[in-house]
C-alpha cells in the first residue's frame, strides 16, 4: 500500500502531506530527509519518475521544476500502478499550480496548496461511494436532491436503473463523494447486487409505514446481509412529517432483529424539507469518518 506522500521544496520544505499508513510519521526529520533527494534531481528529467527502496519502504520521487513530489509505498507496491498515480498527481498539479510556480509569483505561503490534498485522495484512495436503496416511491431521489442542494420534485418520478451523482461539497470531507441512487421497482431490484459493488455506505430507505419496513427487511435479508455484510448500512426513516408514521427507533428495532453487528442506526427525516439539508449531511459524514477517519 502507499504510506505517504510528501510535496516539497528542493531545500525540504514541506507543502503539502498526506499519510495513508498506520504509522506516525515525524514530518520534520522526513522533511530533512527527503531533501536529501535534491541531489538526484538534477539527473533526471521533468517527466521521469524514478524509485530507490530502503529494507522497510521504497521511494519513489520525480520534480516539477523546484517542487519534488515524493511517494513511500510497501515493497510488494506494484510499480506500473504507482507511476500512473504520479503522473496524474503531476498533470493536476500542473493544472492548478503551474503557471504560480512558472512565472515566480508563488509568495512561499503554503497554504495555497492545502486545497490539492483532496485531489490527491481521489487518485490514490479513490471517491468513496454511497448507494442509496429502497423500494420506490419512499423518497430516494427526493433525498438525494436535498443532500445536493437540488430543486426537490413534489411529483414522483421513478428513477430508471441508477442516477450516480458527484457531490464534493461536504463540509470536512476532502475525498470526493459518488452518490448512486437505485431505482426501487421490481424490475430493477435484479441490478442491485452488481450495482452496490464497491460500496463504501448504505443510505436504506424507507417512508416509515408499517408495510414499507417490512419489505425494507426483506431488502437486508436478501441483498445487504446476503452479500454485502461488510457494508456500513445506515437507515433513513423518511416522511416523517406524514400521519401515523412509525418512530426511528421503531424501525431502527424491527431491522436490528436481522442478524447484523453493529445494528442498523435509523434516523428520522423529511427529504422534502430543506431544513432536513444539515442533518443529512452530518449523518453521511459521520459514517464517512467513521470508516476513513482522515478523508
Amino acid at each position: 500500500m502507499i504510506q505517504y506522500i510528501n510535496v516539497l521544496t528542493r531545500d525540504g520544505k514541506s507543502l503539502l502531506f498526506r499519510n495513508y499508513g498506520d504509522s506516525d510519521v515525524d514530518r520534520d526529520l522526513l522533511a530533512g530527509f527527503l531533501s536529501a533527494f535534491s541531489g538526484f534531481m538534477k539527473e533526471i528529467s521533468q517527466s521521469d519518475i524514478r524509485s530507490t527502496a530502503t529494507d522497510e519502504f521504497k521511494y519513489y520521487y520525480t520534480i516539477i521544476d523546484d517542487i519534488i513530489i515524493v511517494v513511500c509505498t510497501d515493497l510488494e507496491e506494484d510499480d506500473a500502478s504507482v507511476n500512473s498515480k504520479i503522473t496524474t498527481i503531476k498533470v493536476k498539479f500542473l493544472e492548478k499550480f503551474g503557471e504560480t510556480i512558472a512565472d515566480g509569483s508563488w509568495s512561499g505561503n503554503r497554504a495555497v496548496f492545502n486545497s490539492f490534498g483532496k485531489d490527491i485522495d481521489d487518485i490514490i484512495l479513490g471517491a468513496i461511494k454511497v448507494s442509496i436503496i429502497g423500494v420506490g416511491g419512499v423518497g430516494k431521489t427526493t433525498l438525494l436532491h436535498l443532500i445536493c442542494g437540488k430543486d426537490i420534485d413534489l411529483e414522483y418520478i421513478p428513477t430508471i436503473n441508477v442516477d450516480i451523482t458527484s457531490f464534493n461539497e461536504l463540509e470536512g470531507i476532502l475525498r470526493s463523494v459518488i452518490f448512486w441512487d437505485f431505482a426501487g421497482q421490481k424490475n430493477y431490484r435484479s441490478l442491485w447486487r452488481s450495482l452496490l459493488d464497491n460500496t463504501d455506505i448504505v443510505l436504506l430507505v424507507l417512508d416509515s409505514s408499517y408495510e414499507n419496513v417490512n419489505l425494507t427487511k426483506d431488502i437486508l435479508k436478501d441483498v445487504l446481509d446476503k452479500y454485502y455484510k461488510e457494508v456500513l448500512v445506515i437507515g433513513i426513516a423518511n416522511k416523517q412529517d406524514l400521519p401515523n408514521v412509525l418512530t426511528p427507533k421503531f424501525c431502527e428495532n424491527w431491522l436490528s432483529q436481522a442478524d447484523r453487528h453493529p445494528p442498523i442506526k435509523v434516523h428520522g427525516m423529511i427529504a422534502t424539507n430543506e431544513v432536513y439539508r444539515e442533518k443529512i449531511h452530518a449523518i453521511v459524514r459521520d459514517a464517512i469518518k467513521q470508516l476513513y477517519p482522515n478523508s
